[in-house]
């Protein structure tokens, strides 16, 4: 009797150490543009945060052995969900952008989004040309995950991407030669969801007038070239818009220089 219970006692011991079991992996994460990704948040299956990575994108964490799935998250970064392989001990990923893709169907944006994933391997080999990563060789699978949307949503998009091309077909062709507008531009959040410091262009997507920089011009020509609504303007105010990234790609705008721009991307303010 006291032998049959040793024995039973073993096999739990060593039940109990299997299942106990653990591995080291360690590993590195950057973004498309092979810059280091800090304080990326790394989570199992069950949504567990497991560690961070340091301010060099590394980081270093203990798993239980039968652990085969890893979340990567991080802010203005798409989710990156990784299944790992037996003898996965080292695991360097490049993480996509969540990009913004303005008046497109979902369909068109996955499509984009495919092609972007379909680069991946070669940025991962960059990143080792580069010294940010150790291995070519990658040891997890990693699946493109297309969106998925109701036809009830589908629907309320296609409707309201209908209503938008309608509206600045309108007031496209509303506009005259000689009108004078304005053209407002809208915050853009940093990449780390910090602080509001750049401008975008996309200001055709923002509701209201409440803008942190509004060009005032005069239109002197219209056209539809390449599919779009185009206005070339003379610029009369720009006192507001002291930025590098407005317009000219580096340089401060300046009264009277003209600019063209397409208003699939523009807000158009009738001036008051």
């Amino acid at each position: 009797m006291r032998i049959a219970t040793i024995l039973i006692l073993i096999i739990l011991f060593n039940n109990l150490g299997l299942n106990g079991q653990t591995r080291t992996i360690t590993g590195r994460v950057v973004s498309e543009d092979l810059e280091a990704l800090p304080d990326v948040n790394i989570q199992n299956s069950e949504k567990l945060l497991l560690a961070k990575t340091d301010l060099e994108g590394r980081f270093k964490i203990n798993i239980q052995q039968e652990t085969d799935r890893l979340i990567f998250s991080w802010i203005g970064m798409e989710l990156t969900e990784i299944k790992l392989h037996d003898k996965c001990d080292t695991v360097e990923v490049v993480m996509m952008y969540a990009g913004t893709y303005d008046f497109m169907t979902l369909r068109k944006v996955d499509r984009l989004r495919k092609k972007r994933f379909d680069k991946l391997p070669s940025l991962h080999s960059d990143a080792v040309i580069n010294g940010l990563f150790k291995n070519n060789n990658i040891c997890y699978e990693r699946i493109f995950i297309a969106h998925k949307p109701t036809k009830p949503v589908l629907d309320s998009l296609s409707k309201a991407y209908k209503s938008k091309r309608k509206q600045i077909k309108d007031t496209f062709k509303g506009l005259a030669l000689g009108d004078t507008i304005r053209i407002p531009y809208s915050g853009a959040w940093r990449e780390d969801g910090t602080d509001r410091t750049t401008l975008h262009i996309y200001s055709n997507g923002v509701d209201g007038e409440d803008f942190d920089c509004i060009i005032r011009v005069v239109i002197i020509d219209k056209n539809k070239r390449k599919g779009g609504y185009n206005l070339v303007c003379r610029v009369i105010d720009c006192k507001d818009c002291h930025y590098d990234n407005i317009v000219r790609n580096g340089k401060e705008l300046k009264v009277g220089e003209t600019i063209e721009f397409n208003m699939k991307y523009f807000k158009i303010l009738k001036n008051k």
